[in-house]
């Protein structure tokens, strides 16, 4: 059997775009799986963010993809296309198991949850030609688990990536971590791990934990321990919390995860706004002294940017400047998006009523005003928030966050604050000029009326 597994693209509309400069993690996560359990089956791997996919060239006898929230529509075209072609397709990934009976319509095959406790019996079922239209996975322990294959692209990436544990005991109501992976975490083994990575060809890495250090202090401590002791001469950067750092030993986790190789982390700011964050059920992962804790980071040598929502029901029009002033004030970055529901979050749930008739899924990209809200329009928020992104990554702004970060990183988490910092400047404002180019054909067109 000849499988192609396929990455939808992030484009708006499913237009090819450059796509991100790491792998796309669980393509090369299954293909390690396939060869795992089913070393028989022929297996490519297809990034539509950087190549074209056309279903009339395929040759594979059965498709694949992982699906996101943005990426539902063209995948669910494209697996159309397939199926019309006589072809098999198989569907995963967040979106699909948030909602099921929608993308079932579009395929052979659907897995809900995660894939280790299917995958053998749906590749077996998919040989013989009679799968079931459904695989329930379910929350597997993660020992032994199956390396990434790095060798099947066409394509090259600058980051690889790695992951450590799966789950999140936090329950903001925006996230859908603790709905699709579990409120428990459950962790790797630390040996498998560092053998990992450092078997890896790659040097630059993203490290997929929802949250890199709060699962467990002692044992991120230790893991980052091995890490510095057995690896050389790799990096990477991840996600965590603030409140890990009220921690009595947070110090030490901070020498640690640096001289493991952490660079830079994408740390759960959330809002500005504390209704917000009581709204999303956040506040209690912020900790006691967050902006200290922003600091603390970067003293250690840890570029450190925000992750942040504009644009909530509770927000208002001064939280776009204030998130501007805060990081001015603080020298930090900043990623802004547009607070949205995704299915199968609490959130989506809160917002149904609110949501605006005729979006597609493809529109849930964190750039689109997908809510009405109390007393923002649709366009104010959208172009709130791309005149934000323009503003926080002008080329002054970038250079002096990078000198504030400490210089025990010199140089690698410095270069890895300019290498974050700058190509999101850029591709924000190639944003911004689209934006006002549809601005201005839409108003064209309403003069034309």
């Amino acid at each position: 059997m000849k499988l192609l597994l396929v990455s939808p693209p992030f484009g708006e509309k499913g237009q090819k775009s450059k796509g991100l400069p790491i792998a796309p993690p669980v393509l090369e996560y299954l293909a390690g799986l396939t060869r795992q359990v089913a070393p028989d089956v022929e297996l490519a791997l297809l990034d539509a963010n950087k190549e074209t996919f056309v279903p009339e060239e395929v040759a594979a006898d059965v498709v694949g993809f992982t699906v996101l929230t943005p990426q539902a529509p063209w995948a669910y075209r494209m697996a159309d296309r397939l199926r019309a072609l006589g072809k098999k397709v198989l569907l995963g990934g967040i979106h699909v198991s948030a909602l099921p009976d929608e993308a079932r319509a579009h395929a052979d095959a659907i897995v809900v949850g995660e894939a280790e406790t299917v995958w053998a019996r749906l590749l077996a079922d998919l040989a013989r030609g009679a799968p079931e239209p459904v695989y329930h996975g379910h929350f597997p322990e993660l020992d032994g688990l199956p390396r990434p294959v790095t060798d099947l692209w066409n394509t090259k990436y600058v980051y690889g990536y790695f992951q450590t544990s799966r789950g999140c005991p936090h329950r903001c109501t925006f996230c859908s971590v603790h709905e699709f992976f579990g409120g428990r975490s459950r962790v790797r083994p630390i040996a498998d791990v560092v053998a990992e990575v450092a078997a890896s060809r790659r040097r630059l890495f993203w490290g997929l934990d929802d949250n890199i250090w709060g699962v467990n202090v002692k044992r991120s401590i230790e893991l980052y321990a091995e890490l510095a002791r057995s690896v050389r001469g790799k990096w990477w950067f991840g996600s965590g919390d603030l409140v890990t750092l009220d921690h009595e030993r947070a110090d030490e986790l901070l020498d640690n995860a640096r001289r493991a190789g952490l660079t830079a982390v994408l740390v759960g700011w959330e809002s500005n706004n504390l209704r917000s964050l009581e709204a999303y059920n956040a506040v209690s992962k912020q900790g006691r002294q967050r902006r200290d804790h922003l600091k603390r980071i970067r003293d250690h040598g840890i570029e450190v940017m925000l992750f942040t929502m504009l644009g909530g029901r509770e927000d208002v029009r001064e939280d776009y400047e204030g998130l501007l002033a805060l990081c001015d004030e603080l020298k930090v970055s900043a990623h802004p998006v547009m607070t949205t529901p995704f299915p199968g979050t609490e959130l989506y749930e809160q917002y149904r009523p609110f949501l605006r008739p005729g979006f597609d899924w493809d529109g849930y990209d964190g750039n689109h005003a997908v809510f009405e809200h109390p007393t923002l329009t649709a366009k104010e928020r959208e172009d709130l928030i791309v005149d934000l992104r323009a503003r926080l990554f002008t080329l002054p702004r970038i250079l002096s966050r990078v000198a504030q970060v400490g210089w025990r990183g010199f140089p690698m988490s410095h270069i890895t604050s300019w290498m974050i910092q700058f190509p999101q400047g850029r591709a924000f404002k190639q944003y911004a000029r689209e934006h006002a180019r549809l601005a201005a054909a839409a108003a064209g067109e309403g003069r034309a009326a």
